[in-house]
């Protein structure tokens, strides 16, 4: 089955798994900056003096590589919601569930820390 099938008048069917994964796949790219990297085309490094960095010292422009970054984190988010949400879908087996919360829980911080740690950049980069 390749997420598809025929419905009225033969028109195919897209399954609610392949418009779920579309949406936070589209929803990464908007947070992630992907309009602007679309419509501007940044950099995908900046000069700052003798130096090349991949974040922009300023805070209302990016490069590609802050977009990729920031989009990647935002994925390890809502993937880390979804591990822990089916986490407590699993009753039969609470080793499992247990790591599967842990690892959900994981993911979410790695992605907070993550874009924590990205806006610091931004501050301290430019000084």
């Amino acid at each position: 089955m390749d997420g598809f099938s025929k419905g009225k008048r033969g028109l195919p069917r897209i399954s609610p798994t392949v418009v779920s994964i579309l949406m936070i796949l589209f929803t990464a790219f908007i947070a992630g900056g992907g309009i602007y990297d679309l419509l501007d085309n940044p950099p995908s490094l900046y000069p700052v003096g003798t130096r090349w960095v991949a974040v922009h010292p300023y805070q209302g422009e990016q490069t590609i590589n802050e977009s990729i970054v920031s989009m990647t984190l935002t994925l390890f988010m809502v993937g880390g919601l979804i591990v822990s949400y089916k986490s407590a879908k699993v009753s039969n087996d609470s080793k499992r569930a247990n790591t599967m919360l842990i690892i959900g829980i994981s993911l979410i911080l790695m992605g907070l820390a993550g874009s924590h740690y990205l806006l610091i950049l931004k501050r301290t980069i430019g000084r």
